[in-house]
């Protein structure tokens, strides 16, 4: 049997207790898994000549406290249409259901692997005119993309703010970030040395934030020439100003029965964001253009927002999605909302 073939023989259902009984640290991101195992089970398996593997061997493996528990290798670090193929190989010991070794090699396959556009991204291909040395320099790297981003928004009408423009707060975390780090290393160094390293570790941090914060930015851009918003680009670039930053993108994986909007409803009356940050900013994108939102996607706008104290939901559409629905969000803390 093929992982595909065990996914497709259980529901999320019944993997779901497996999973908080392998791993009790699962609860509360159940939402992820249940996103995760349905990617896994729409995604046509592929197979990779220079994959890890061919098979997935299940044992039993001493975990903590001297616990007893399945164990699955190798399942990580592959592309998951490989790992889709793989042969799931029993050792003679072990005795469970397939939603207990489904959940295991979910739990495996979630925490390391790859679709290739993900692959791309956590090996740095992207950046081709970077070689290999710089590509791996977080400084050097997180600078790059940064600039790129900046290009974009000024191309758009936006301000990028300079490093004296950063908030008095941001810059005192970024410094004890950078101390924190430069502390181990800066023992034997002269004051020279040290004053240059420090200035690099500090402006690794800063580009760091400022390329995630402007990435979101840029995905955010062509929402806002659709007629149904009211954020201009300027009150987009207040992100910048914001104290603490948190973006993420994710994607339905509705079956040919369910719309994305109903699926996401689904998934977050189950589990919510669970953002302890004060607020919040969406780019909702459906496959289809309606002016007056279905019900289903107004139910979803009201998931979204939750507690925050104050949230903007952008409006897109992209036909490639089809059925589906793709969230773009960022949670921060910032004084003022993005629009007063």
């Amino acid at each position: 049997m093929t992982f595909k073939e065990l996914l497709n023989s259980v529901t999320f259902e019944e993997v779901a207790p497996c999973l908080l009984h392998l791993h009790p640290d699962a609860e509360g991101n159940l939402k992820w898994y249940k996103i995760h195992f349905d990617m896994l089970r729409q995604m046509t398996p592929k197979h990779h000549d220079d994959a890890n593997s061919d098979v997935c061997n299940i044992t039993m493996e001493k975990w903590r406290e001297g616990k007893m528990i399945l164990d699955a290798h190798p399942m990580e670090g592959d592309l998951w249409e490989h790992s889709l193929t793989k042969e799931i190989i029993l050792a003679p010991d072990v005795e469970a259901t397939n939603a207990e070794l489904a959940a295991c090699c979910i739990w495996h396959t979630s925490f390391y692997g790859f679709v290739d556009k993900q692959a791309q991204e956590c090996l740095r291909f992207d950046e081709d005119d970077l070689d290999i040395k710089d590509r791996w320099d977080d400084s050097i790297y997180n600078k790059v993309k940064a600039m790129r981003y900046f290009s974009i928004i000024r191309r758009n009408g936006g301000h990028v703010p300079t490093l004296k423009e950063l908030p008095q707060s941001k810059k005192k975390e970024l410094i004890k970030q950078s101390k924190e780090y430069f502390w181990c290393i800066s023992e034997s160094m002269n004051n020279t040395k040290k004053k240059r390293m420090f200035r690099r570790e500090f402006m690794g941090y800063y580009y760091e934030r400022m390329a995630a914060i402007s990435r979101f930015i840029v995905q955010a851009i062509p929402a806002l020439g659709d007629e149904r918003n009211n954020m201009s680009i300027e009150q987009l670039c207040g992100l910048f100003k914001s104290d603490l930053f948190s973006p993420e993108t994710i994607t339905s994986y509705a079956d040919e029965h369910t719309n994305g909007a109903k699926y996401f409803c689904d998934l977050l009356e189950m589990e919510d964001i669970n953002t302890r940050l004060d607020r919040m900013v969406v780019v909702l994108t459906t496959g289809e253009y309606h002016k007056e939102l279905t019900e289903d996607e107004q139910r979803l706008c009201k998931l979204l927002i939750g507690n925050c104290k104050s949230s903007n939901i952008l409006l897109a559409t992209d036909p490639s999605l089809g059925r589906q629905v793709r969230i773009d969000y960022a949670t921060f803390n910032l004084k003022y909302p993005l629009v007063k």
